[in-house]
């Protein structure tokens, strides 16, 4: 029974593959215009075969019968015979087979085997491109016109938008100083918005809290002794425990370094600033339950940082802040190491040493303005007064009217990256990794710079 399954299954198969073998190719319609045509060749019972897809330029397709044993010639002749006909400007010569697929270049004398051609392929009948002769120019012919003579050939014409002339930025500021006038001018306006917000509590506690051991020491008397002993003034000891915090090695290395620094640069006990003031409602009345007060910077610290009530200040957001930047300030004066290198130049201009280094601190190590104390000028705008940005300046109201600049008031983390920044400068390396702060950082740096660079234009236009 399988046998004769099997044999009927095998003549059926071959009934049908003789009848489809009987297929032959009408070449009667050569020179057929028509999009889709079909060729078919007829096929040996020794010969694999199968249909290609042949492309013209024209976008007309032609459906070729091949075998395997067919070169690519004769494709392409089937292909230009059926669609150009007789046409003696189309020439075989001219033309060459591209595989579609592969993006290759089908070599004539190939065949469809060696050329990998497999059924249902798409190959384009493209026209050989005639290679350009190239041709041995003079040098002097490649050569483009001088300006010379690109001038002369235009210099009837008008001139339209001309170069302008950009003179180069030598800005005569110190930049770092610049900053720090930033950096304060932005603590105080981001203070007197979170003041009222309900972080500001939390953020007075936190200053506070961190603030209180810098404003109010705890010095050990035997390191006072100790220092005096060696012939230090009181004060300078003092200072240097207090710059120190209480480490005797270090406060004994300021004082070698501060040596002859005298004692009157350290008195600053008057030094006054302006508070929110803490009144009694009882004696002074509703309306005069808030307001400010003068009150020396030792004094303010004392009332705050004492273990009862303040009575002077209102313990708020903006008068830490401000206790924090005289702090700041003093800390710097204190600190401060006179320039190496500006001291070897003002040496070499004939001045002193004694004036340099007292000129040097006046201006907080700045180079122009310590020539200009040198002078003879005693202006206060050269005296490094490490206050903010001036308010009627162009640079105050570029930046603090930057969208950008204003919002980041309202973020606590902010505060607080620009006090630590005004604290010790090389903690900008640590918050500029911060995808936080970075971007308003660096929106800061592009607005002082663009605003620094248009003063110099307007300048220069003046001139």
């Amino acid at each position: 029974m399988r046998g004769r399954i099997a044999e009927a299954w095998h003549n059926r198969k071959s009934s049908r593959t003789a009848e489809r073998q009987s297929l032959t190719l009408s070449s009667t319609d050569t020179g057929n215009s028509e999009s889709n045509s079909t060729v078919h060749m007829p096929l040996s019972s020794t010969t694999k075969c199968f249909n290609v897809n042949v492309i013209s330029m024209e976008g007309h397709v032609l459906d070729v019968g091949v075998r395997t044993d067919f070169t690519v010639k004769k494709i392409k002749e089937m292909a230009m015979k059926h669609f150009y006909g007789q046409d003696i400007s189309k020439s075989t010569s001219k033309y060459r087979l591209i595989h579609s697929s592969k993006f290759k270049q089908l070599i004539d004398d190939k065949n469809i085997d060696d050329q990998e051609i497999d059924e249902h392929d798409e190959l384009i009948l493209v026209e050989i491109r005639p290679v350009s002769s190239k041709e041995n120019f003079p040098e002097e012919t490649l050569k483009g016109p001088t300006e010379e003579a690109i001038a002369n050939a235009t210099s009837d014409l008008p001139i339209r938008n001309p170069p302008k002339y950009i003179p180069p930025i030598n800005f005569s500021f110190d930049f770092q100083s610049e900053t720090r006038k930033i950096l304060i001018t932005l603590v105080q306006a981001s203070a007197r918005l979170l003041m009222g917000s309900r972080e500001a509590p939390k953020l007075f506690e936190m200053i506070k809290e961190k603030f209180k051991g810098r404003c109010c020491p705890n010095i050990d008397s035997k390191a006072i002794k100790t220092l005096t002993d060696m012939g230090y003034s009181f004060k300078k000891v003092i200072t240097a425990l207090h710059i120190r915090k209480s480490d005797m090695t270090e406060a004994l290395e300021w004082l070698i370094e501060h040596q002859d620094d005298p004692d009157e640069y350290y008195e600053d006990d008057a030094t006054v600033i302006s508070l929110y003031a803490k009144t009694d409602i009882n004696e002074a009345g509703p309306s005069s339950s808030t307001g400010s007060t003068e009150i020396t910077f030792k004094e303010a610290c004392a009332d705050l940082f004492s273990d009862r009530e303040a009575q002077f200040v209102k313990e708020n957001l903006v008068n830490i802040v401000t206790l924090l930047l005289e702090y700041f300030r003093q800390f710097k004066k204190l600190n401060f190491k006179a320039n190496p290198r500006m001291i070897e130049t003002f040496l070499e201009m004939g001045f002193e040493e004694k004036n340099i280094i007292e000129a040097l601190k006046v201006t907080g190590n700045n180079q122009f303005n310590a020539c200009e104390w040198l002078l003879g000028e005693r202006r206060p705008s050269l005296q490094d007064l490490d206050v903010g940005l001036d308010t009627n300046e162009s640079i105050y109201h570029a930046i603090i009217s930057n969208p950008q600049i204003q919002l980041s008031l309202n973020n606590p983390k902010v505060l607080l990256a620009y006090l630590t920044m005004l604290e010790t400068p090389s903690a900008s390396s640590v918050w500029i990794n911060d995808p936080e702060i970075y971007p308003v950082f660096n929106q800061i740096f592009k607005t002082y710079h663009a605003e620094k660079h248009a003063i110099h234009m307007n300048r220069s236009r003046m001139n």
